[in-house]
């Protein structure tokens, strides 16, 4: 294989160092910027309740618990989003609504009414979202897991254990788009989990009709029990407005049950075996136009799901493929550190939750599935076949994943293991330990294990919320003598809605080394806090809230000397009650490299120590709208040169049908080692035919390897659980004035899941 042709693949599928769609910093990054627009539902920044006008009544069911009885009938409604069936006319409604913004506490706008029933197979939400003006109901996206934030929408979530801490999130919107998620611990949304359902919506002269059926297959839960937790949000996005059915706080995610309602009346259920399997044919043709070579390979290969008991599932997978994954946006690094891609396969997403560790983001990942199937040169690995049972036995949380890969060459087959235990303790809190054996890049066997203590409560000095995490690791590396092999830290974060704060410190030794996670830094001590006051002003009625935050990094080495700092403050953002946004900040970094390290090619940074501010300034329009813009340009020094940095994204959607994507990115950097600029460039393009036939296209363009890539996939759900993947990936060399194809690979998958 030639070396571009390396690169390319590289480009798409692995943790490369220098490449991907948005600019990153490394430690010393740009922190994040508040965003009035969260993509996906329900995110604090949109939970900004102001004090309500005098005709605005405080809804009597503001402060109260609820439960909604689910009838049981004969037949199931045909699910069609019309409502208009036998099955509903008996039900019990669980209506109104009360509103969580921008009016906490208050009736809502329009009305929101909503029913429950169940046959022996399915369970069934009817939402009836009243609304006088039904041609300005807001509704753009129609693919599966797509933008329904954008969109007016509603989310249905569902405690099957009534354990106050797990659950599923089931979101629609009016064209009948669907999104689902895992949630853990009130705190982890999976929203890779992919769970058979199905759901349909109409607008209609009184509003919109959302029909949801969730088979009973689909979930986990105890069969004994005749009560689930259950909450259920709307969203009118021209309004940006929501309402819920319990807990209408600023502070509470629609996603945390410690605060849901009541769903009782469910008996006699029944999950069937337990079993579902899911065959898939595949075809693959490869072309490399650098060789003139190519071939066609022919895969058979399958997942297996049993439910062991009503709370533990094992799932095996044989002959693992990922083809019709997307590929990795593609990113610039401008630092001396690894820049950080998250997981996309759905095997490792789908039950991933139980294996978060200690509230740590990406600065440390004890266990990062990406280390599985993955060379260290980028390239995919074969899974022979990988096995997980996951669920809740004798009164703790369960997490057990091990996998076969094929690394190739001396190494042969490798094993990877990696499991989890917690135990729930309080009201919402839990204690676990984790551990992950092997190492598929190497011949020595590597070991990581450790505990962690997290807190959370949602009722800290009445209402208020508090997230606590404490952890320890060690590691153990074959052959390798290191003793300095612990990482430890703690953190605080009290995510309300007028006063926020955070706090985090952890230490990560020089020779920890856990083989499948992912340690950007060692040798580091790190210290981290933020502070944000959001006061909603009474006197302009055009401003729905104002942010004022200041945030702060700083690393050490283990002698104290200070490594890397940034400091970050926002003076002025503002959300508009159009749910427009403009911001601007200031900010400071400080980086000590003790070596020389190539920032670009040619590009050398000395080994010193550099203090640099610049400011940033932006804006952002509503989602609502059928034309989105987003504009962002920083300017100041950068080491000891300076740098000015652009970037702007345009969305259009004239239809439900076609939303297309437009972004480009441009750094200047000026030093006295030399000149140069990067660039980035996408355009994604989303044609839906049906909610249940998409066709995805992106085009990606980087200056640093100069090359463009295009993945075109065809996602056609045949039927529930029956799935066909189109994908066409290409990759093209830019450099000098002719286009030279470098690769193409075309495949065709189908998978179809039988359940018993």
């Amino acid at each position: 294989m030639s070396r571009r042709l390396a690169l390319v693949r590289a480009l798409a599928f692995a943790l490369p160092a220098h490449l991907a769609q948005a600019e990153s910093l490394g430690a010393g990054q740009d922190p994040p910027q508040p965003r009035a627009e969260p993509r996906r539902p329900d995110e604090r920044a949109q939970q900004v309740p102001r004090e309500a006008p005098p005709e605005r009544q405080k809804s009597p069911w503001a402060d109260v618990r609820r439960e909604i009885t689910a009838e049981r009938v004969a037949k199931g409604p045909v699910v069609d989003g019309r409502l208009d069936d036998e099955a509903w006319k008996a039900a019990e409604s669980g209506g109104p609504l009360v509103q969580a913004t921008p009016y906490e506490g208050t009736e809502p706008s329009f009305p929101t009414d909503f029913k429950v029933v169940y046959d022996g197979e399915s369970l069934y939400v009817g939402v009836w979202c009243y609304d006088p003006q039904p041609e300005t109901i807001v509704a753009t996206e129609m693919a599966h897991d797509g933008r329904i934030t954008a969109d007016d929408y509603v989310i249905v979530v569902l405690d099957t254990f009534l354990d106050r801490r797990n659950g599923y999130e089931l979101r629609t919107n009016p064209n009948g788009a669907r999104g689902e998620a895992l949630i853990s611990d009130n705190v982890s949304v999976n929203e890779s989990w992919d769970g058979i359902w199905t759901a349909a919506a109409t607008i209609d002269g009184e509003g919109w009709k959302a029909e949801l059926a969730i088979p009973f297959k689909t979930l986990s839960f105890d069969p004994g029990s005749d009560t689930w937790g259950f909450n259920i949000l709307r969203n009118i996005k021209r309004l940006s407005e929501r309402d819920r059915w319990v807990a209408a706080r600023p502070e509470i995610h629609t996603y945390n049950v410690a605060e849901a309602g009541n769903l009782t009346g469910l008996r006699g259920l029944e999950q069937g075996l337990g079993l579902d399997v899911t065959p898939y044919a595949l075809g693959r043709h490869r072309w490399d136009h650098e060789t003139s070579d190519e071939d066609f390979v022919s895969e058979l290969g399958g997942d297996a799901r049993y439910r062991i008991t009503p709370n533990l599932t094992a799932s095996l997978s044989y002959n693992t493929d990922f083809a019709e994954t997307e590929v990795d946006a593609r990113q610039v690094n401008l630092s001396r550190f690894p820049l950080f891609f998250p997981e996309k396969r759905a095997f490792f997403l789908e039950d991933s939750g139980i294996f978060r560790f200690g509230g740590l983001g990406s600065s440390l990942i004890p266990f990062f599935s990406r280390r599985i199937g993955l060379s260290s040169e980028g390239e995919v690995v074969p899974i022979v076949a990988a096995g997980k049972l996951t669920g809740r036995l004798h009164g703790f949380n369960v997490g057990v994943l091990d996998a076969v890969v094929d690394s190739g060459g001396d190494l042969g087959h490798k094993n990877a293991f990696a499991a989890r235990v917690t135990r729930n303790v309080l009201e919402q809190s839990s204690v676990g330990l984790l551990a992950t054996l092997g190492d598929p890049s190497s011949e020595e066997e590597s070991f990581t294990g450790g505990g962690d203590f997290g807190y959370r409560t949602t009722r800290l000095f009445g209402d208020n919320v508090l997230q606590a995490n404490a952890f320890v690791l060690g590691s153990y590396t074959e052959g390798f003598a290191g003793r300095d092999n612990l990482a430890y830290g703690a953190s605080v974060s009290m995510p309300n809605d007028l006063y926020s704060a955070s706090a985090q410190v952890f230490q990560i030794d020089e020779d920890f080394n856990p083989a499948l996670g992912f340690v950007p830094r060692k040798g580091v001590r790190a210290y981290s806090g933020s502070l944000s006051y959001t006061p909603r002003p009474r006197a302009v009625e055009e401003v729905r809230q104002l942010y004022f935050t200041y945030s702060t990094t700083h690393y050490t080495d283990l002698d104290d000397r200070l490594d890397t700092a940034s400091h970050s403050l926002y003076p002025l953002y503002v959300l508009l009650e159009s749910s427009d946004t403009v911001f601007f900040s200031l900010n400071a970094q400080f980086d000590s490299p003790q070596e020389d390290f190539e920032i670009s090619r040619d590009v050398v940074i000395p080994a010193d120590e550099y203090w640099w501010g610049y400011m940033a300034t932006g804006f952002e329009t509503a989602s609502k709208r059928p034309a989105e813009l987003e504009v962002s340009y920083s300017v100041g020094d950068f080491y000891d040169g300076e740098r000015s940095s652009y970037s702007t994204a345009v969305d259009l959607k004239p239809s439900k049908h076609f939303v297309v994507r437009f972004s480009h990115s441009l750094n200047q950097v000026r030093l006295p080692e030399g000149d140069f600029d990067t660039r980035l460039g996408s355009v994604r393009m989303q044609v839906s035919f049906t909610p249940d036939l998409i066709w995805h296209h992106l085009v990606q363009h980087d200056s640093v390897s100069d090359t463009i890539g295009y993945q075109s996939r065809v996602a056609w759900e045949v039927r529930p659980g029956a799935r066909l993947f189109v994908v066409l990936n290409q990759n093209t060399d830019r450099a000098g004035s002719d286009l030279t194809w470098l690769e193409s690979e075309l495949t065709l998958k189908l998978g179809v899941t039988l359940r018993f």
